[in-house]
């Protein structure tokens, strides 16, 4: 477990962690008090002095950022009680549970409804991993003879589920679990469309179906950095091992 933090000083800090610098205007300012000091003119050294008060005030939320590792921690965290929260949603009880529940994270960086586009933001790792602010959950639940998820798209920044969704199905009913690509059209932050992406899906026989972005070669290429783990292979393992001995 993570060092106990109080939930405000917690959600700062992860809004502290994504916090683009921005140093353009505040550098620029220093360098021409610089060269208005060096040609002995006295309003330069105020120049040059609110240059880096702004240069400081800019770069002062790193000084308590948290790390990679603990960002990483905290999201497991919040995820563990996104688990209870759908145990809730479904009806059901812990004791009910034959394994523990599967959880598929993926990347948000488009509009999504009830997101603020301010806070669509992500930050490459000293590990070249790229954590978002927004994420979408799935929750895999799964009980002697049901299969039943949760989704919703996770405000990491407020610790707050959106566009919550149930689902459940029997293990009978269940015709697919796999990865693929598919075709996208969503616009990432640089107004590039993101095409392509790799998804996971159930597939039932009804025709209805659980669906993750989990990657995107677009969306790798606009991050310039791997994206963090997923739990796409531990899911799609864990899944098939139940279905086949559900369906025996």
């Amino acid at each position: 477990m993570t060092t106990s933090v109080s939930e405000d000083d917690k959600r700062r800090r992860i809004r502290q962690y994504f916090t683009k610098l921005k140093l353009k205007w505040p550098s620029i300012l220093i360098t021409i008090g610089l060269l208005i000091l060096l040609a002995k003119s006295a309003i330069g050294l105020i120049i040059l002095i609110a240059g880096g008060v702004w240069f400081f005030l800019e770069v002062k939320p790193l000084f308590d950022a948290p790390g990679d590792q603990t960002i990483d921690a905290w999201l497991i965290d919040d995820i563990e009680n996104l688990k209870k929260r759908s145990l809730d949603r479904l009806n059901i009880d812990p004791s009910e549970l034959i394994r523990d529940s599967i959880v598929i994270r993926g990347p948000i960086l488009w509009n999504t409804n009830g997101v603020p586009s301010k806070e669509l933001d992500w930050k490459k790792g000293k590990d070249g991993r790229i954590r978002f602010s927004i994420n979408a959950v799935t929750i895999v639940h799964l009980t002697e003879h049901k299969l039943s998820s949760y989704q919703c798209d996770y405000n990491f920044l407020r610790n707050v589920p959106l566009n919550e969704q149930d689902d459940e199905f029997h293990y009978r009913d269940v015709v697919a679990v796999s990865t693929r690509d598919d075709t996208t059209n969503y616009t990432l932050p640089n107004n590039t469309l993101m095409k392509q992406a790799q998804l996971f899906k159930l597939a039932v026989s009804s025709g209805d179906s659980i669906n993750v972005i989990v990657n995107s070669a677009d969306l790798v290429k606009f991050t310039g950095g791997d994206i963090a783990e997923t739990g796409i292979d531990n899911a799609i393992k864990a899944l098939r091992k139940v279905l086949s001995e559900k369906k025996i």
